[in-house]
Formats: structure tokens, sequence, C-alpha cells
């Protein structure tokens, strides 16, 4: 499994056959509290990496500004790695830690997102 791109998004979903992505592109995240982790929903965007590409998982690092590390395994749908019917799939994932900037990488995609805690 290449993947070819990923971005942060507010929510995702599939209809119809399409997906749907609000306020995607994000590079802020807003959390009411400091001790709160953001949610945000990450899309990744795949190409097979042939017939019967059996990838199972992906795995997201999570880059601190404090310089921690957090990892997870992204399960990859089956239509995904068929290839045939969806070049994509998304998780919410949830980033916990201080505030401040943080990168996450899918693959060889990197993505930096600002972490603050709203003073409201």
């Amino acid at each position: 499994m290449i993947v070819t791109g990923a971005l942060i998004a507010a929510d995702a979903a599939v209809a119809n056959g399409a997906l749907h992505v609000w306020s995607g592109v994000l590079d802020t995240l807003q959390r009411p509290d400091p001790s709160v982790p953001v949610t945000p929903v990450l899309v990744v965007l795949t190409q097979a990496e042939g017939d019967g590409d059996s990838t199972e998982v992906v795995t997201l690092e999570i880059h601190g500004p404090d310089g921690s590390l957090q990892k997870a395994d992204l399960p990859v749908p089956e239509a995904t790695r068929s290839g045939t019917n969806a070049g994509f799939f998304f998780h919410r994932i949830g980033i916990a830690g201080p505030d401040g900037r943080y990168v996450l990488v899918v693959g060889s995609v990197s993505l930096p997102v600002e972490i603050r805690t709203s003073t409201q």
C-alpha cells in the first residue's frame, strides 16, 4: 500500500460511493482544556501496490512539541486494500499532550498541526 496523500479534517463520511470531508486541511486544532485530547479525522489517500495488496495496517506517528512520539496502527479496510472500490480510508484519531506544533506522519506524508487551548 502506497500512501499518496493525507489531510486532517473535522469529519468525514462515505455516501453513494463518494468521500465527503468537512473542514478539511485543518492546520490548527482548538480544545477547551489542556487535559482534553483533540480528536480530528485523519483522511489517508492510498494506492494499492498490485492485485491482492495485503496491507492491513498503516502506521501513524505523532511527533509532539515536547519531543514525545505517539504511534498507532490504523486498520486499512478491505475496499481500500483491493484498490477497486476506494483509494482512501479515514479514522478519528486522538492527540494528547501540551499545546504546540505536532507533526503527523503516515507513510511518506507529514502533516503539521498546531494544538491550542482556548482561553475563552
